[in-house]
This record gives structure tokens, sequence and C-alpha cells, in this order.
């Protein structure tokens, strides 16, 4: 499958093409797939659980600080630093999130132990050894340098520093040209340029020194997630097109829609995975 590059404005053009689907059909400050259990059944539900669930699995107290990188609406630093009362900083190349993200720490009482900036992740706008964790949430996706942004990230994490990267990952590399066809058409309605896989992640993560490596598979939990993306791309692409078409809303939102309705294909085919990295470096 031919890899496709995107530039940081086209990114920035997605989200900001996007935001008013985003907000209304999934949230104002969460971006990515919610967490289903016996306990969390609806989306708001799952939503504020895979919050949680993150920051557990990054080992947050309120000692720590915290990057969160490509933080968007600032869901989850936001949660981590009401929750832990850690302080957190998070980085976004689009104004817009940032704005969006202050403005939500702002709400949840939080503007005192967060910060937000403007920034990129392949060149991280912190000294060295500066976090003692480094959070990512379907971000490092929409990078062609993947290996540059865990560099980075291994650069501004103090010894014994722990890092958690979510997102969707490649688990096979054998497509037919149905699935690679598919898998691009995703992969372009999200402006990602390609998808790590998991074996090349982690031996990238090991390359780097980073230790006790270990790759969760999200299936279980984000599979209600995922078919509700299947069912709004359903009843919602119809319109986007419609919008499209009457100069209303742009091209960018129709590729949306066309990929909430490919994604589960993806996932249930087992082409990729939604999942997330947890390591630490040695102390």
């Amino acid at each position: 499958m031919q890899l496709k590059s995107f530039g940081n404005e086209e990114i920035v053009d997605f989200y900001n093409d996007t935001a008013w689907e985003y907000r209304f059909f999934w949230s104002d400050v969460n971006l990515h797939y919610g967490f289903y259990d016996d306990e969390h059944t609806t989306h708001p539900e799952a939503m504020a659980n895979s919050n949680k669930v993150y920051a557990e699995k990054l080992d947050v107290d309120e000692t720590d600080t915290v990057l969160d990188i490509g933080t968007g609406r600032g869901g989850f630093p936001t949660h981590v630093a009401a929750e832990y009362d850690a302080d957190v900083h998070g980085i976004d190349i689009d104004p817009l999130h940032v704005a969006e993200a202050k403005e939500n720490a702002r709400k949840r009482g939080v503007s005192k132990s967060t910060e937000f900036d403007v920034g990129d992740y392949h060149e991280i706008p912190y000294p060295d050894e500066t976090f003692d964790a480094v959070s990512g949430i379907e971000t490092v996706c929409h990078s062609d340098r993947k290996d540059r942004v865990l560099e980075e990230i291994r650069r501004v994490l103090k010894p014994g520093g722990r890092l958690m990267i979510a997102d969707g990952y490649m688990s096979r590399t054998d497509l037919t040209d149905p699935e690679a066809e598919k898998m691009r058409t995703v992969l372009d309605g999200w402006a990602v340029p390609e998808l790590a896989h998991v074996s090349a992640f982690r031996e990238t993560l090991e390359e780097l020194g980073f230790a006790n490596v270990t790759f969760d598979d999200h299936y279980d939990r984000i599979a209600p997630s995922s078919r509700r993306q299947w069912w709004l791309s359903l009843g919602v692409t119809p319109l986007l097109k419609i919008a499209s078409a009457l100069g209303i809303k742009n091209e960018s939102s129709v590729d949306q829609g066309i990929t909430l309705y490919h994604q589960r294909d993806i996932i249930e085919r087992g082409i990729a995975v939604h999942g997330d990295f947890t390591a630490e470096l040695p102390a």
C-alpha cells in the first residue's frame, strides 16, 4: 500500500472542516474511540471511561509532570489534571484545538495545573528530561515520521519516565487489492499517511532503549464505539454529500463519513487493530 503524506496544514484543515461533526455527534472534549464495559454502556460513559483507563495505564499521580502530544480539545489532559492533581502540558499543531483545550480546562477548574501550546511532536518544544510521562491518543498515526516522534518522546522523558501511545496499528501486511484499497480510503478520510505495524512499532521502542514494552488490543472495549461510527455514517454521509454539493460543507466531511463506514470493516477483518503501547525508560 502506497504511503501518502499529509502536511500539517492539511491535517489542521481536516480537523477544522470536520469540527462540527465531531462536536455534535461525538464529544466536546474527546476525539477518540470510547471504552465500553459492563459499567459504561452509553457513549458519554464510554468516552469518560477511556480517559480513566488511559490514565491508569500511564500510572499517573500527583507528583508527575505529564505531556500529552496531539492533545486535541484536551479531554485526556484535563481529566488527568482534575482526577490526579498532576501538572499537565499539551501540544497540538491546531491553534483552534489549543484554544478549545484551554477553555475545557477552565470549565473543569484546572487552568492552573494545565498548559496548552501550539507545537509539533516532531520537534517537541521542551528541554531534555522534562516529563515523568508522555501520552498520545490517536495522533501519532498522522505522522509519516513515527520514528522521529518516538525519538522526541524519549528525549523529553526523564529516566524512569513512562509513555502510553494509543492508536490504530496494522496487524497484518498481506492485504488483497480490495483490502488495500479499503485501507487507503480509511487513511485518506482521516488524513493519515499510514499506520505503523504493531511489531515495527514495538521494535522501534526497544531500539530506543524503552523497557517493559507492552501492547494491549482494545477490540472488546472499542467495538461498540466502532459500530456507532458505522451507524452514524449510514445516516449522516448522505446529508454531508448534499451539504457539500450546496457548498455548505467541505469534501473532507464527506470523506470522513465514508471513513466511518469502512473503519468497522477494517477492524472486524483484523486488517488493523486499535490498541496502546506502554513502555518505560530505565531509571
